[in-house]
């Protein structure tokens, strides 16, 4: 599992800059969605919600998903995400630092065997109580990176 590139995350952070855009990418992880359906649920025009698309289209993090046939007119193209990352961005004095993973290519395989034969909902719990844990012990650890850098420059 290797940090993207700089060049990547520039892309990701114009991309997902605009609150408008991220409003949309939470619609679209929820599933498939068409322009018209995400306008009206952000109350704005679909030619303003086409604009958020194409760039999200561009930075390969949304992709055309085919078309639905509509009884009230013309097919409507479908959107779904098309790439899968985790962005971290520290910022505190003496600490600058912005990494992005994909997660199309990591092997879940033996970590996978734990979760095995257990009920969906409680697999997505425990998951996300163990996420939840990694990063509190995430945050202690730069809160004390910080300090010690802090107490290195005092000297």
């Amino acid at each position: 599992m290797m940090p993207m590139s700089a060049e990547d995350i520039d892309a990701i952070l114009r991309a997902i800059e605009n609150h408008t855009r991220r409003e949309i990418l939470r619609m679209l992880v929820e599933g498939e969605q068409y322009a018209l359906r995400m306008a009206k649920e952000l109350r704005t025009s679909q030619q303003a919600v086409m604009k958020h698309l194409d760039v999200l289209e561009k930075q390969k993090i949304i992709e055309k998903a085919g078309e639905k046939r509509s009884s009230k007119g013309a097919p409507r193209k479908m959107y779904r995400i098309s790439k899968t990352f985790s962005l971290f961005v520290d910022f505190a004095p003496g600490i600058f630092d912005i990494r992005e993973y994909d997660l199309e290519d990591v092997d879940i395989g033996d970590l996978a065997e734990e979760f095995r034969g257990m009920d969906v909902g409680e697999a997505l719990k425990r998951i996300e109580d163990e996420i939840r844990a990694i990063e509190l012990r995430r945050i202690k650890l730069l809160k004390l990176k910080e300090s010690l850098i802090r107490e290195m420059l005092q000297r």
